[in-house]
């Protein structure tokens, strides 16, 4: 029984341990700007999104096709339910200089931030040169995305409720601590027949 117990808590730890990563994706068109008038790197991009569940965030990424020397950082704020406040509570922020070419670059807050079902959040980029070859989803918020854990809401600039109505958003993601029930399952599947295994083997 003390093996059993040790084993399953272990299959617990384990399944933790992985992060799952969730695309902030309207699924709409993942389109190249090629005017830094398109991509509001200086004020900051963003995706305003609600938890339909509560989860721990433990990074996030972005999408672009950088050059050189393009730092960037990723902010999560909490926000409210009408984008009046996206800029609300300062939840986590990270930097990092990203290797050039195309492709998502994650980064991990300094602690996992938890977000609570029901309420509304912000993660911005914004980036201290131009976003290079500027790749975003051609989206204006409408129809809002329900992808199980969020429902994404709509694109923003600077935290600005006047800006959620623009027809670009960035290709943001988000990692989460979050492991599907048969991942789980799984985990804990191996480590009972393990179990079993060696009481049959001891038994021979």
């Amino acid at each position: 029984m003390k093996r059993l117990i040790a084993l399953t808590i272990l299959g617990v730890a384990s399944a933790s341990a992985f992060a799952q990563q969730l695309s902030l994706d309207p699924s709409v068109p993942f389109t190249l700007f090629t005017s830094n008038s398109n991509d509001g790197y200086g004020a900051g991009r963003g995706m305003w999104f609600q938890a339909n569940s509560s989860f721990n965030i433990l990074g996030a990424g972005f999408n672009n096709d950088f050059f050189g020397n393009e730092n960037f950082t990723e902010t999560l704020y909490a926000a409210d339910s009408t984008g009046t406040a996206l800029h609300g509570t300062l939840l986590g922020s990270f930097s990092m200089n990203p290797v050039a070419g195309i492709g998502f670059q994650d980064g991990t807050f300094s602690s996992a931030i938890g977000v609570t079902a029901g309420n509304y959040y912000y993660l911005e980029v914004i980036s201290n040169s131009s976003f290079a070859n500027n790749y975003f989803y051609d989206w204006n918020g409408s129809p809002t995305v329900n992808l199980g854990l969020v429902t994404i809401l709509d694109g923003g600039q600077d935290g600005d409720p006047s800006a959620l109505g623009n027809t670009v958003a960035p290709g943001l993601r988000i990692m989460t601590d979050t492991v599907p029930e048969p991942a789980t399952l799984a985990v804990l599947g191996l480590g009972a027949l393990a179990l079993i295994r060696r009481r049959r083997s001891t038994k021979a």
